[in-house]
């Protein structure tokens, strides 16, 4: 979960007209107790037609899974197929497609020069930085997919001194790869143009995670889930979605995956508002087990 220790003492578990609330009960709490026990119901039902079940609990996906991508990409190579069981907004949704990030830091060089006495011998890189942060801004409006968000934002400290370093982080996502290169030669054109005269601009990429793309062989699992869904009564629909989970981790190391199999809720990241439906854990646990037993018995050929 993504909130503070002690969070619980402020919204503590509880259960109101069918909605639970409480820190992580969507994002994803329930997920890891509704996959559990789908593969309970599962090998209890006696099926025992696949070659391994690998089971992961990941404790630092909300910052990266940082520490756990090795063990990821290790268990990727093991394996034909991902499931990722991130909550859904619908019991009909699920996930095909994620967006990729790469992370920038914009640093702007300056003069310094005491801001009473003589402000015309300076050069103020915060002032730089602000028309280039609205430059990058703008950026949203061009390319379609395409999303750059500035934060971040640090200065020299001193009130009276013209500031002579300012920088900024920037998230940038992507639906593909030519997305993200299209945002590196953008923001390589806006690092550099110059509004004030002397100052100086470094951009630094950190590549962050790479697009979850639906591949042939994830519209193969996606058919699957959608007859699975047929049995269950539901119309499984696989959407894009811009916000990255560990199945962009998994494709980067080179299996198919679908995402957003967990229950249905709502509220992530609010303490106040997160919810989970009740009623939709053993509706999606029942099609997480049958797309799990389906795949296992088909001659899926993404492998």
């Amino acid at each position: 979960t993504v909130y503070s220790a002690g969070a619980v003492v402020t919204r503590p578990f509880q259960v109101i007209d069918g909605l639970a609330f409480g820190p992580g009960v969507i994002d994803m709490k329930s997920g890891v107790m509704m996959g559990v026990y789908s593969l309970r119901a599962l090998l209890d039902s006696g099926f025992e037609q696949f070659g391994e079940l690998i089971v992961v609990f990941n404790n630092d996906e909300e910052v990266g899974s940082t520490g756990s991508a090795p063990l990821l990409r290790e268990i990727a190579r093991q394996v034909d197929v991902g499931f990722v069981l991130e909550s859904s907004r619908s019991e009909e949704v699920i996930t095909k497609s994620r967006k990729g990030a790469d992370k920038y830091v914009m640093e702007v060089t300056g003069i310094p020069a005491h801001s009473g006495a003589e402000p015309h011998k300076g050069r103020s890189a915060v002032i730089e930085l602000a028309h280039k942060m609205i430059a990058i801004h703008n950026l949203n409006m061009l390319y379609p997919g395409v999303t750059f968000n500035v934060t971040r934002l640090s200065s020299s400290e001193p009130l009276n001194i013209v500031p002579d370093v300012a920088r900024c982080h920037i998230s940038v996502r992507a639906y593909n790869e030519q997305g993200l290169s299209k945002a590196v030669k953008a923001l390589e054109q806006v690092a550099t143009g110059c509004s004030i005269p002397d100052t100086r601009t470094k951009l630094t990429r950190t590549r962050g995670r790479a697009p979850y793309t639906a591949t042939p062989e994830i519209l193969q699992l996606v058919e699957m889930a959608q007859e699975e869904g047929k049995a269950l009564g539901l119309s499984i629909v696989a959407e894009g979605k811009g916000g990255l989970s560990d199945a962009n981790l998994l494709m980067e190391a080179g299996i198919p995956v679908l995402d957003s199999l967990g229950p249905i809720g709502g509220g992530m990241h609010d303490l106040n508002r997160e919810h989970l439906r009740v009623e939709s854990i053993p509706l999606r646990g029942a099609l997480l087990a049958g797309l799990i037993s389906r795949l296992c018995l088909s001659k899926f050929t993404g492998v």
